[in-house]
């Protein structure tokens, strides 16, 4: 198994054709070829799985749970994730697992560059390190716990990945306007967890922002720039809200900052066809310095990762979840490093990085210069040791 964890990572760095290729006798990959073979390679991929299929419950159970089959993969990882201490600021966002499975619980995202695919909600800080993650299956609302409100279906997302962020230390946690709202805001502050986020009008009670349709208008006498605020206290929690005006009205609702101090950004302006300077609130500033936490995630996704094509639906999110836990061990080696005051340049890359883990992986229990066949005395000896 470990050579065939190792074969995956070589395969997400060195791009080849089709799997079988890896192995053709004139034009393979040695570091793969020379591991094991192509039919036990595929024997392992055919069998494998995580969970017990005799105790699934079936569909229309009370227990039935959509996740069964990979469930085991989901807890373990969560539960390795979490051991790492979080920094102040955390984001929350959507994540897709690509795939072109026809599955019911494939989900259409169209702002993603993927836009198919089986949906995540990801807990990530600013350096991408994904704390805690839920892959969505609809049944995600009966695991409440009796101390948490309902606060909508999204609302609990969030409630539900902040159960592990510590109280009263200081944590400001980043979302948009997907998932905020009032009790949302005020119910993590009063359990001593700021946030700031995007948020949509008509989720604001008493709302007295200017509305997009006049705020947007050229009669308007405001330019480009311009903001509004309002601050407010509500159930003994002191609320600030900033509308904005960019290329479009950007309305943004925190328990932790506000329109002050005002400073100035670059931006392109249509009319004069140059960049200006124009103001912007603290809030906004905030908002864009570290929501960016998934969205590096996805990146590094991108740069690396498993391509190889499956039927079975359970494996390709276990390919999505393995590419995941080994981004971050490499966020967490490129953490250590700093901490010795290494210099960045002596730091491995990602694909550097896997191939480094698919290395040690791919000859555990050999030694380098072992080839395939019948093994020796001495490398015997090695395993069983």
């Amino acid at each position: 198994m470990y050579k065939f964890f190792g074969i995956l990572l070589y395969m997400s760095v060195i791009k080849f054709p089709s799997t079988r290729s890896y192995w053709s006798p004139k034009f393979g990959y040695e570091p793969i070829s020379l591991t094991i073979p192509l039919n036990k390679f595929e024997k392992i991929k055919l069998s494998l799985h995580f969970n017990n299929n005799d105790l699934h419950k079936p569909v229309g159970h009370p227990e039935h749970d959509r996740l069964y089959k990979i469930r085991p993969v989901i807890k373990h990882l969560n539960e390795r994730f979490a051991t790492v201490p979080m920094n102040q600021r955390l984001s929350v966002d959507e994540q897709m697992c690509s795939t072109k499975i026809g599955h019911f619980l494939k989900q259409y995202l169209p702002k993603k560059p993927h836009k198919w695919g089986f949906k995540l909600y990801v807990l990530c800080d600013l350096m991408g390190y994904a704390h805690k993650f839920e892959v969505y299956s609809g049944q995600e609302n009966i695991e409440k716990l009796p101390d948490e409100p309902d606060l909508g279906a999204t609302g609990n997302v969030v409630v539900r990945l902040l159960r592990g962020v510590p109280r009263k230390q200081n944590h400001i946690i980043y979302f948009d306007n997907f998932y905020t709202s009032l009790p949302l805001v005020v119910f993590l502050a009063k359990s001593g967890i700021h946030t700031v986020g995007t948020v949509q009008q008509n989720r604001i009670p008493n709302n007295k922002l200017p509305e997009k349709k006049n705020f947007m208008k050229k009669s308007v006498p405001r330019g480009r720039g311009s903001f509004e605020k309002r601050v407010s206290v509500y159930d003994g929690i002191d609320l600030s809200c900033v509308a904005w005006k960019d290329n479009t009205i950007v309305t943004l609702l925190s328990s932790y900052s506000g329109a002050l101090p005002v400073t100035k950004v670059n931006r392109f302006d249509r009319i004069t066809k140059a960049k200006i300077d124009i103001t912007c609130p603290f809030i906004v500033q905030e908002y864009n310095k570290h929501m960016g936490g998934v969205d590096l995630m996805d990146s590094f996704l991108g740069r690396n990762h498993i391509k190889m094509r499956s039927k079975k639906w359970y494996l390709r999110i276990f390919f999505h979840l393995f590419d995941l836990a080994v981004i971050n061990s490499w966020i967490v080696y490129k953490k250590n490093a700093q901490e010795r005051g290494e210099p960045k340049k002596s730091l491995l890359t990602m694909g550097q990085f896997r191939n480094e883990l698919a290395f040690v992986l791919c000859n555990r229990g050999t030694t380098r210069e072992a080839k395939r066949g019948r093994p020796s005395t001495s490398v015997l000896e090695e395993e069983l040791e």
